[in-house]
């Protein structure tokens, strides 16, 4: 809490926060005494939005104003129709008199956290956003509209919920400030999140000496599940059913050990028996339904470890032989003599690999003919999964595409090849980064997809539950700084293709990433759009490479 004297009164600002996964910050201040002035966000507050990974439960608030062009109209729309927002958004139109820019500056200034600020670009811009949303629900000519939350023009039949300031209004003394109290005014009304309403009492109670600060390491605990009573019951029957070998200790003999079984006794007087025939019913409606099955994955294990394998090299080197011929053309003379040797001695190894998959792939067949002819299959324990350990960026490319069903990569070989050819003993680190991050974002599309986690890929990797494959928080920036978004000559190189139903143009500008290396020189980066919880379902991979231009680079 800090008290400082302002208008000769006292400003008191009040910050409650609690660091955890996710954690919050509850942002209070308060006048006392002295001559009133329109409300404005903390100094501190903007400083503290500048770390990137400050949100309103939803959506990134940033600290200054944001510029949209026209390519960026409908990324926008989608944050502004994001059903979890809780903050307005203030869209401030172009105005011929070049007063709009200020006016998000100082709107922005004034609001940062308890809103968000964004300027559209020029005339066309504007003219997009406004066929987009509707005439009723439009900003012109240096309007200013306030969207409250939530906004969907489909469904939205109260216009007056986002009120517009005329460009002749904003003229008058004092209409930011207006503006500006009723962005802070929407944001501070609502109820808190579920998850703040739920620890904040112990906060509260910590900070005033009234319980143990151990009690914080529960406060964002999940409310607990109510049991399934015939879940429960049927959980309990299986496991009366269920043997556990002794362990054998060193003192004694390696002898067969007996089953004990694990439920001897009830744990009440009246507790219904197990059915006695349970287990049996269960093993026969395996045997009955599921053999087939168990067929097929016994001639897919007996040929994963040998046809798999080398399927996955063959097309590993054919992208090596399509990247050392494009590169092959800007190379000086010396340069060109020594990728052709390089080529040739690929081209024979890919030879190789074929005339040896076609022929491990006859042996497999031989394989599971003569273990059906035998009769005498063995199912065993399911293996665990083999950890793949890519050998290069290239080979992640490959078994991805054939793995991670709910991401699409896009052409983006060349790039990673030429990483691969000229960082060889970097590129195998890169590689594993590359398929940590890449199995992170098909596991996260699936789930959203399903409608098993309704956040996005930040709050996937926030969050960390037990079995969630996440990445650590400092590879990822779910944003481009403005200087690169704002520019075309660094935002058209992050644009990549994506299908009509992701965007009706047919590509997208994709600022999301994952950052390969932090630091140095070369920083490769994985950049990925997120349409998991739209039409396609699916991640999008534009770009595996080189670190993209921006202000540092030439």
């Amino acid at each position: 809490m800090l008290d400082e004297p302002f208008n000769s009164g006292t400003l008191r600002t009040k910050v409650v926060f609690l660091d955890g996964t996710p954690g919050w910050a509850l942002v209070t201040v308060e006048q006392e005494g002295g001559v009133q002035r329109d409300a404005q966000a903390p100094g501190f507050v903007p400083a503290y939005l500048r770390t990137a990974r400050i949100t309103d439960g939803a959506i990134h608030l940033v600290d200054g104003a944001e510029v949209v062009a026209e390519d960026g109209v409908h990324h926008f729309l989608r944050t502004l129709t994001e059903p979890r927002r809780r903050v307005p958004i203030a869209v401030v139109s172009p105005d011929p008199g070049g007063d709009s820019a200020a006016r998000a500056d100082w709107l922005a200034d004034a609001t940062a956290g308890a809103g968000v600020v964004v300027r559209l670009a020029d005339k066309r811009t504007e003219d997009l956003f406004n066929r987009l949303v509707g005439r009723d629900l439009g900003v012109y000519g240096g309007a200013i509209r306030t969207y409250a939350a939530p906004f969907d023009p489909g469904t939205e039949r109260n216009s007056y919920r986002h009120p517009p300031m005329r460009p002749a209004k904003l003229k008058e003394e004092g209409a930011l400030a207006t503006i500006a109290d009723g962005l802070i005014g929407r944001s501070s009304s609502p109820d808190l999140p579920a998850d703040v309403r739920q620890s904040l009492p112990i906060v509260l109670r910590v900070l005033a000496r009234r319980s143990d600060p151990g009690e914080l390491s529960t406060a964002m605990a999940p409310r607990p599940t109510p049991m399934d009573p015939a879940r429960e019951e049927l959980r309990r029957r299986m496991m009366a059913k269920t043997v556990r070998p002794v362990p054998v200790t060193e003192t004694q003999p390696k002898a067969e050990p007996e089953p004990i079984p694990v439920a001897a006794a009830p744990e009440a007087d009246d507790e219904k028996a197990p059915e006695p025939d349970l287990a049996h019913e269960v093993a026969e409606l395996v045997v009955k339904e599921m053999r087939q099955d168990l067929d097929t994955a016994l001639g897919l294990a007996a040929g994963a470890d040998f046809s798999d394998q080398l399927l996955r090299e063959v097309r590993t080197l054919g992208l090596h032989i399509a990247g050392l011929r494009d590169l092959l053309a800007p190379a000086s003379s010396g340069q060109a003599e020594d990728l052709r040797t390089a080529h040739e001695l690929l081209q024979e190894e890919y030879a190789e690999a074929v005339t040896a998959t076609r022929a491990l792939a006859e042996r497999v067949r031989w394989l599971e003919r003569t273990l059906a002819e035998s009769g005498h299959p063995v199912y065993g324990q399911a293996t665990p999964e083999e950890l793949f350990q890519p050998g290069s960026l290239a080979e992640t490319l490959v078994e991805a595409r054939s793995r991670l069903t709910h991401l699409h990569i896009g052409d983006t070989e060349v790039h990673a090849v030429r990483l691969d050819h000229a960082y060889p003993a970097l590129s195998r680190t890169w590689a594993g980064k590359a398929w940590d991050a890449m199995r992170a974002l098909d596991d996260f599309a699936r789930a959203r997809s399903s409608g098993e986690f309704a956040g996005g890929f930040h709050d996937w990797c926030i969050h960390g539950e037990p079995g969630r494959r996440v990445i650590p928080l400092g590879m990822l920036a779910m944003r481009e700084s403005t200087s690169v978004s704002n520019n075309a000559k660094f935002s058209e190189p992050r644009t990549f293709p994506v299908p009509h139903e992701v965007n009706p143009s047919g590509k997208i500008f994709m600022e999301a990433h994952v950052k390969l290396r932090a630091v140095g020189y070369p920083a490769p980066r994985l950049y990925f759009h997120d349409d998991s919880g739209g039409a396609t379902g699916k991640v999008w991979i534009g770009y595996l490479g080189d670190h993209l231009p921006n202000t540092r680079t030439n």
